[in-house]
């Protein structure tokens, strides 16, 4: 790890807070990206700095945003950015926090942890958080929430346990330390992007952002009850995909209902976890419109470069995506879906 660019990369996010007000902040609309928004929040407060606008967004939504609505300085949370829409913000002063792949280009504020040779997953609730540590140190327990959230809780199991010890938070037995109330506070914050999209997203920062304590967070109403609908409802789409995901070695296919498109990231990613399919790769493929197929891809317990593998494939047919090297998503044409289903099985055969 190159402490000097750990430095540098930490000092550029500081500086461009320090010399820009009225920000517009991007975040991601999982429960690591709303975690990381509402920290972000609280240091740029201390900084007596303000907030002009948040937008809940993913990397499809760049093309299809109006700049112009936005104010002259961006932040963009835990969201990843390619090279070829940097363009679109010429005429913005840009700082990114993130934690997925890093980008080659000239960017004056730009922190990742890649960006200093540190491979550990580190979500970007984590991120945040020890940038602006001496602004927002009490804020420990929301940082362990996004990033137990993010599945980070693995890698990060020192921080989580100093932190549950702290706040006498008990902890399972679970491997990614999800078995817990920050893995509970974690599941009904994303519970309100499943179910409201991005303005349940945008409601979540509202609560996160007025919540003193995690208690607060799991008392609150509108949460437990996000949460209890989605919980109803993953329940009858685990059986789904028991039922007819097709399964070729140790890669799953599954085309979700169109109907329950919210529900792919958080129903692959507790399948994940699951016993009966951890160690195999999860694919889901969910329409979204007459042309379009949305990926979500999960592999916990596998040895993958899932970023990778979509490169190698989106060298052949028409598609987009990223992330990380066991959590992707990305979007193909649907008339490509067998060719996708072939390809991959291509790239993963060294699986069987």
């Amino acid at each position: 790890m190159d402490e000097n660019k750990k430095i540098a990369s930490i000092k550029s996010v500081r500086d461009f807070v320090s010399k820009n007000n009225d920000f517009t902040v991007f975040y991601h609309f999982d429960t690591d990206g709303i975690v990381s928004a509402a920290l972000l929040t609280a240091a740029l407060k201390k900084l007596n700095k303000g907030v002009y606008y948040y937008r809940p967004t993913n990397y499809e939504d760049y093309e299809k945003m109006d700049m112009q609505e936005y104010s002259k300085n961006i932040i963009i949370c835990d969201m990843q950015i390619r090279e070829t829409q940097l363009e679109l913000f010429k005429d913005k002063n840009l700082c990114i926090i993130d934690h997925h792949q890093i980008i080659n280009a000239d960017i004056s504020a730009y922190a990742n942890p890649k960006i200093w040779g540190d491979n550990t997953y580190t979500p970007c609730s984590l991120v945040v958080y020890n940038i602006f540590n001496q602004e927002i140190s009490e804020l420990d327990w929301e940082s362990a929430i996004g990033l137990v959230g993010d599945s980070g809780g693995k890698e990060n199991s020192k921080f989580v346990r100093e932190t549950a010890e702290k706040y006498n938070i008990k902890i399972g037995t679970d491997e990614f330390m999800y078995d817990n109330d920050f893995g509970k506070a974690a599941s009904m914050i994303g519970s309100m992007t499943t179910v409201y999209n991005r303005e349940g997203a945008d409601e979540a920062l509202g609560i996160i952002m007025k919540s003193s304590s995690i208690s607060d967070v799991l008392s609150n109403q509108e949460l437990e009850f996000a949460d209890k609908k989605v919980r109803y409802n993953l329940e009858k789409l685990k059986k789904d995909f028991k039922d007819k995901a097709e399964k070729f070695g140790k890669v799953y296919f599954y085309e979700l209902d169109p109907k329950k498109k919210r529900y792919s990231s958080t129903l692959v990613t507790e399948l994940s976890f699951d016993k009966k399919y951890y160690g195999n790769v999860l694919v889901f493929m969910t329409k979204i419109n007459a042309r379009t197929i949305r990926l979500n891809l999960r592999a916990n317990g596998v040895e993958i470069m899932l970023p990778n593998m979509l490169n190698n494939i989106f060298k052949k047919i028409k598609g987009e995506g990223g992330g990380h090297d066991k959590a992707s998503g990305g979007s193909i044409d649907y008339k490509d879906k067998d060719k996708f289903k072939k390809l991959f099985l291509e790239e993963a055969k060294y699986l069987t």
